[in-house]
């Protein structure tokens, strides 16, 4: 692992994709503070040990963004003291991130671009549908609420890539930061990931899937250029750019965006 990635992870072990998007730069120069801001992936099978470290580091705010039978059949472990906000960006979980192998045979058998093309609707849901749009917006409250020093909080969704990373599209842009960090930061989760889904491949490939369906195993399971470009193309053609999505859609006034960059900005 290059040595960008590593300050990133933050050394949880039980979960998956734990990163801190502190020491990001803004285009201003500034950098985004420490044990403010994290993304994740679910919460449920944390150990004893990683909860007192997350308590430790200063987790206050754990922010969910996953679907009621997603939750219930995984709920988070939420460090001491912490709060835990239900923000469900879905229904149900589009992203197929939760899925089972059968499903997701079933569907991609005849089409090797099913994982794909599912993966490309999925993000234009998070921008458009309403459940979406609501949560998205209850998670700038919640970030706009978590202004006291050292004090952080947590986004997640279940494999803390999709949901997970068009907030941190959002948030990372309100800030100011570039969309080439951004970008990069989305594409972490192929680098944290990478022997959990190539695990996952191998041992559905000796159960004799077929390459159709090992290829959207593939696209579902990890994030790539072409699923937040489809997303940034959608944003520029509906709304114009994503800070016009910011104002108009997720209703954020200059005064928001300004508390937001004195909470997470250093000085």
């Amino acid at each position: 692992m290059n040595e960008k990635l590593t300050n990133q992870l933050i050394g949880v072990t039980s979960g998956r994709n734990f990163r801190e998007l502190g020491g990001y730069k803004t285009l201003s120069g500034k950098k985004i503070k420490m044990h403010k801001l994290l993304r994740t992936g679910n919460l449920a099978d944390l150990s004893l040990l990683d909860l007192d470290f997350l308590k430790d580091y200063g987790v206050k705010t754990v922010v969910d963004f996953r679907s009621q039978a997603e939750v219930d059949k995984q709920p988070d472990r939420v460090p001491e003291g912490a709060k835990y906000e239900f923000n469900p960006v879905f229904s149900e979980d589009l992203t197929n991130s939760s899925k089972s192998i059968t499903d997701l045979e079933n569907q991609s058998k005849q089409d090797a671009d099913f994982g794909f093309d599912h993966m490309l609707y999925a993000y234009e849901d998070m921008i458009e549908s309403d459940s979406a749009r609501k949560a998205y917006r209850s998670f700038f409250d919640e970030l706009l609420a978590n202004d006291k020093d050292n004090e952080a909080l947590i986004f997640h969704c279940t494999a803390g890539k999709d949901r997970t990373g068009f907030g941190a599209l959002l948030i990372l842009t309100a800030l100011g930061v570039p969309l080439q960090t951004i970008k990069k930061d989305y594409l972490l989760t192929n680098i944290t990931t990478r022997d959990f889904i190539e695990g996952l491949v191998e041992r559905e490939r000796k159960q004799g899937k077929n390459e159709n369906t090992l290829q959207s195993i593939r696209d579902i399971q990890s994030v790539r250029p072409e699923y937040i470009d489809h997303a940034l193309k959608v944003l520029n053609d509906n709304y114009g750019s994503i800070n016009n999505y910011l104002r108009e859609v997720m209703k954020l006034s200059s005064a928001d965006i300004m508390k937001l960059r004195q909470i997470y900005l250093e000085d």
